[in-house]
């Protein structure tokens, strides 16, 4: 049996870097003064630093208890939010080998590769490494598709805790999301967890200031879930290895604009929202475009 730790790959170079980008992997709890916009950290410019980025097909492992619905909630967003203006904010991001390379612009619409339903033979607390360890445990024995150009996210139900011992942290203390990266053979695979502040309204991980009863899809957890999802894709595609696209400080592209959600408006059951994907009404925090240097809700 394959023990927690055996298999997730940590190298001291590796080591160096999140220390360096540590909090700005995560997605951090609400900050009252993004919300407010008068959080000064967005203010430096963010820059390339000439490493590689993702144009990616995404894997869902959904964890614990959920509905249907919540699925739905989710699948069609991941599926749909590549068609959107708010996501051509991120093809003002771009790769470059070298300083007189070419420049390549990411591009869209993204691709869902799949979903699966994981059965909770894990428990309802996960500690350790045990997230990107299944994952490798997965991919060798076939369950997920073998896609080193992927990302592959975890999503825990409400009715799961987790915790990170190489980020140090934990969800709902430390942060709401991360996204980070294991090796197999040798190879690079970027991988991303959200969790489910379902039972938690109001205690760092959803947008309780904007939406405090109602939510656009009646889901206040899930809905919170949505725009920590697409914070981490986008961070994860223009950075994924901490040495790619960050300011000064660090931070990434949607970390210069969490909690910030621009312009909203009112969904036809009465909650705030700002984007419409594949049919649904989400509310997802802005992006920080390459060429503005600032915050925007659209390109």
């Amino acid at each position: 049996m394959l023990s927690d730790t055996s298999l997730f790959w940590y190298s001291a170079l590796q080591h160096d870097e999140i220390t360096r980008h540590r909090s700005h992997s995560i997605h951090q709890l609400f900050n009252s003064s993004a919300l407010a916009g008068t959080d000064t950290a967005p203010l430096s410019n963010i820059s390339y630093h000439f490493s590689s980025q993702y144009a990616a097909s995404f894997y869902v492992q959904y964890y614990g208890t959920w509905t249907n619905t919540q699925i739905s909630i989710i699948n069609t967003l991941i599926a749909n939010i590549g068609n959107t203006t708010w996501f051509n904010i991120q093809k003002t991001y771009y790769y470059q080998a070298t300083d007189t390379s070419p420049k390549v612009n990411t591009a869209g619409p993204l691709t869902l590769g799949g979903a699966w339903i994981l059965s909770s033979g894990l428990g309802n607390a996960l500690t350790g490494t045990i997230i990107p360890n299944r994952f490798i445990y997965y991919i060798n024995n076939g369950i997920l598709p073998n896609d080193p150009g992927g990302i592959y996210l975890w999503l825990n139900s409400a009715s799961v805790t987790e915790s990170n011992s190489v980020i140090n942290g934990s969800f709902l203390t430390n942060y709401c999301g991360y996204h980070y990266r294991f090796q197999i053979t040798g190879i690079n695979y970027m991988y991303g967890f959200i969790g489910n502040a379902g039972r938690f309204i109001g205690q760092g991980c959803d947008p309780s200031a904007i939406n405090p009863t109602l939510s656009p899809n009646d889901d206040l957890g899930v809905d919170a879930m949505a725009s920590i999802i697409a914070h981490e894709i986008v961070e994860a595609m223009s950075d994924p290895f901490g040495n790619a696209w960050y300011d000064s400080n660090g931070a990434e592209n949607a970390d210069k604009c969490a909690w910030n959600f621009g312009t909203v408006s009112q969904s036809p059951n009465g909650a705030n929202y700002n984007l419409l994907a594949g049919g649904r009404y989400y509310l997802i925090q802005q992006n920080w475009n390459a060429i503005l240097q600032a915050c925007a809700q659209s390109a």
